[in-house]
């Protein structure tokens, strides 16, 4: 079996002591801004996500102790349906989530850190999943 291609890092999962002031440093520190179209899932402790200027890193910010959450991986529609198959292939316990904007698998390494495979393309997922 092949291994399904990614297209990049959608976004890295990070706990903070303070949202409020995590997004400040953020900011002041480096030009990251809060996503506008996903601020929704935000309900006080996030996940709020946030950009760089160039829209080209984003962050997932959970006012949480312990370790971070680990990688999201960023994929395509069909890429994320054949990572579904992949997974399941290799008897890899998942956790499939619809955000309404985007879908996300979610599993474990052998050491337990948590990763995710996101979509945006939620249409495709939707009528192919």
């Amino acid at each position: 079996m092949a291994i399904p291609a990614l297209s990049g890092v959608d976004h890295c999962h990070l706990n903070v002591a303070n949202l409020e002031q995590a997004v400040s440093w953020y900011k002041t520190v480096l030009g990251f801004n809060i996503v506008p179209e996903l601020a929704f899932w935000d309900e006080g402790k996030g996940p709020l996500t946030l950009e760089d200027a160039h829209a080209t890193i984003r962050l997932a910010l959970f006012e949480a102790e312990g370790k971070s959450k680990g990688i999201a991986f960023a994929a395509s529609g069909e890429q994320f349906i054949a990572w579904c198959k992949h997974l399941h292939g290799l008897n890899i316990k998942t956790v499939l989530a619809d955000h309404q904007v985007t879908y996300s698998v979610y599993f474990q390494d052998l050491s337990g850190n948590s990763h995710e495979i996101t979509s945006h393309d939620h249409a495709y997922i939707a009528a192919n999943i």
